[in-house]
């Protein structure tokens, strides 16, 4: 009897501690991020803001491997006295895959790929002796891969950083400018390239609501 107790104690404890990586576990996840600068001097004075939102949603479709979409929002604003005002808005998602491996207890590793698309607009406005209107618009594709840590801290909420990453991006910026005058001037460009990070200079949090 106390041999059967033990066993259907385990194998209680052993479900409860993985229950945030098995099969039909759903995972919400959410982030803010915003910072505020602001310098002067005798004749200057500057001022930024940036703003940005993530909301994702992720399924286990088997043990330790998940799917998931993310949405992302940012807004960035400069403002440089009454001579230079930008303000750049972005809006982007992503799909990706995990796939986690246990290391001690609740904290796992995880490697996975991704795809994403951000779409972002950045109008400056310069106000000076030669006033003008200056907009870009960009359309970017990557595709990369990236790993991390993640800590299952109960059944129901867990945390997750991103050490490593390794992405290609293709990226079509329009640039569209309008002076005093109304003369009117248009620029394309494309660029291509591969990049990689380390988790010095890509450290970055989620917060799982798992159900």
């Amino acid at each position: 009897m106390k041999k059967q107790l033990l066993v259907t104690a385990m194998a209680v404890g052993i479900s409860l501690c993985g229950f945030a990586q098995t099969k039909g576990t759903n995972a919400l996840s959410f982030g803010v991020n915003s910072t505020k600068s602001k310098s002067s001097g005798n004749n200057y004075e500057t001022e930024s803001k940036n703003n940005s939102f993530t909301l994702g949603y992720g399924y286990f479709f088997k043990d330790n491997d998940k799917i998931g979409l993310d949405l992302t929002y940012g807004i960035n604003k400069n403002f440089s006295g009454s001579n230079s005002n930008q303000e750049q808005k972005s809006y982007g998602g992503n799909l990706s895959y995990q796939r986690y491996f246990p290391l001690i207890k609740t904290l796992y590793a995880y490697a996975g790929g991704r795809a994403s698309y951000t779409y972002s607009k950045n109008i400056s406005l310069y106000d000076n002796a030669y006033p003008q209107v200056t907009n870009f618009t960009s359309n970017q594709y990557a595709i990369g891969a990236y790993g991390g840590i993640t800590w299952f801290v109960s059944k129901r909420f867990a945390l997750e950083t991103s050490l490593l990453s390794a992405d290609i991006a293709y990226s079509k910026t329009e640039q569209n400018e309008v002076n005093a005058n109304n003369f009117f001037t248009k620029n394309e460009y494309t660029s291509f390239n591969l990049s990689s990070q380390g988790f010095i200079n890509n450290l970055g949090f989620k917060i799982y609501i798992l159900f």
